[in-house]
């Protein structure tokens, strides 16, 4: 008898490829197994020290010769990462014998439509609330919408100890200001 997910030699070309695609080659599905199972360490590993926001969209991607490559989903999430980088570093290798020979972080943005299949309980029909009010919508103004509570809190924050400028402050108070 034919193995049922092998089309047979009279079937049409479309088939084959449905069918070579409907399993994964052993070596790269072991290896999806090894990073999901480096992700859920890490996670594991960094509750607490991260941010709600990055540990759900935060995936390892590489983990090799002492690189680990990590993935997240906001420019903001990687940025906190890299400036955090040394102190995961040495987190991670008094923590985990897994990561005992950690040298390096690298950290990459993939943006949620090309990772939408690794989360499948993750709604990502709504925006990331990282991302930047212009370019949320087309056509649109951020007047018009206002600034998220987090762009507010980073417009404080350098007021009060990044601006020298007054005539600055005073725009920068303004646009925070609610209309």
């Amino acid at each position: 008898m034919q193995n049922p997910l092998k089309p047979n030699h009279l079937a049409k070309r479309i088939d084959h490829q449905k069918s070579a695609a409907s399993s994964l080659p052993k070596s790269l599905s072991e290896k999806c197994s090894e990073l999901n199972q480096l992700t859920q360490e890490m996670k594991a590993l960094l509750g607490r020290g991260l941010p709600e926001e990055i540990l759900k969209s935060l995936w390892v991607v590489k983990y090799e010769e002492g690189l680990l490559v990590l993935s997240v989903q906001s420019q903001t999430a990687a940025n906190h990462l890299r400036y955090q980088s040394n102190n995961l570093i040495n987190i991670l290798k008094e923590q985990s014998l897994t990561f005992s020979v950690l040298k390096n972080i690298d950290v990459i943005v993939t943006y949620p439509a090309s990772i939408d299949h690794l989360n499948e309980n993750q709604d990502y029909s709504n925006l990331h609330s990282n991302q930047s009010n212009l370019a949320l919508s087309k056509g649109g103004s951020h007047d018009k919408r206002g600034l998220t509570e987090t762009t507010k809190r980073t417009i404080t924050h350098t007021l009060e100890h990044v601006i020298k400028d007054e005539r600055l402050k005073a725009s920068l108070k303004r646009l925070i200001k609610p209309n």
